[in-house]
């Protein structure tokens, strides 16, 4: 048995997993709605952004909750032309994954205010305090970031982003592998989408399957989905009553014949070409 904070990670992924439809039209993703309509009310904080960047050049994608879907383009725009000087993206792209509000990471209040961040978020919306739950860092940051005005989010706040880190890392983790699945299927993803949810496939038995795949072990699986190895273990024996298979490479080659998995093509042979020995003509 895991810990109990792997557990509650275990049972809050599984209940999200329905969230990200891997066959809808987007593909996987984290619903900010969902994380926000649990988030929001306990921060007092009206607005909530999801954002994945990448930061060498600043592109984004920006999911919204309580702001404006009207001010995508100036959040877009902002996070290419702020990024090195916004402290919570700064800390986000130095590997740093601490929940942490502005006022901290740049280093005090007189500094927040000073900010041209602090300055474009009371533009925005009238907020003048942000605090940051990160999913993940390096060369694509990513992060849960609500606002509100006033008060700085205090330790208590900050206490509870971190209880609920864990299992929205997870989930990210979740969603990029499902995502990967839809890109290995290419221009096929919509049939495989139809083939696993013929099978009864849930998303979190596509990610297993995913890893099944890659030939990682049930540990290994583990700690790439953020779950515990029990956890994968039944997922495991759930797609094996699913696909009618007994072992994980009967299960890999049944998901391929079915169209859930890309088939993989042989490797090619080469035939050598006879050497006469020496000393022969």
């Amino acid at each position: 048995m895991g810990s109990p904070a792997q557990e509650v990670t275990d049972l809050v992924v599984a209940a999200l997993d329905g969230l990200a439809d891997p066959g809808s039209a987007g593909g996987p993703r984290l619903l900010v709605d969902a994380v926000s309509a649990v988030l929001c009310p306990r921060l007092d904080a009206p607005g909530a952004v999801l954002q994945r960047a990448t930061w060498r050049t600043g592109a984004s994608e920006i999911c919204v909750h309580g702001v404006d879907a009207t001010h995508l383009p100036l959040l877009q725009a902002a996070t290419r032309r702020m990024r090195h000087r916004h402290p919570l993206m700064v800390a986000n792209a130095q590997g740093d994954l601490t929940p942490v509000t502005a006022r901290t990471a740049a280093g005090g209040s007189l500094a927040w205010r000073r900010s041209p961040a602090r300055a474009f978020l009371v533009d925005l919306g009238g907020w003048d305090q942000q605090v940051s739950l990160p999913l993940r860092g390096g060369a694509e940051v990513s992060a849960v970031v609500l606002a509100r005005s006033g008060r700085d989010f205090g330790e208590r706040e900050l206490a509870l982003l971190a209880a609920v880190q864990p299992a929205l890392r997870a989930l990210d983790r979740h969603v990029r592998l499902l995502a990967r699945w839809r890109d290995g299927a290419g221009t096929a993803a919509g049939a495989a989408a139809g083939s696993a949810r013929a099978c009864g496939l849930t998303g979190r038995e596509i990610g297993v399957l995913q890893c099944l795949s890659e030939g990682l072990t049930a540990a290994a699986v583990a700690h790439r989905l953020g779950c515990s190895v029990r956890t994968v273990t039944t997922h495991t024996t759930s797609l094996y009553r699913k696909l009618g298979v007994h072992d994980r490479l009967s299960a890999v080659l049944e998901a391929q014949r079915r169209g859930i998995l890309p088939a993989v093509s042989p490797a090619p042979t080469t035939t050598r070409t006879p050497t006469t020995p020496r000393g022969r003509r």
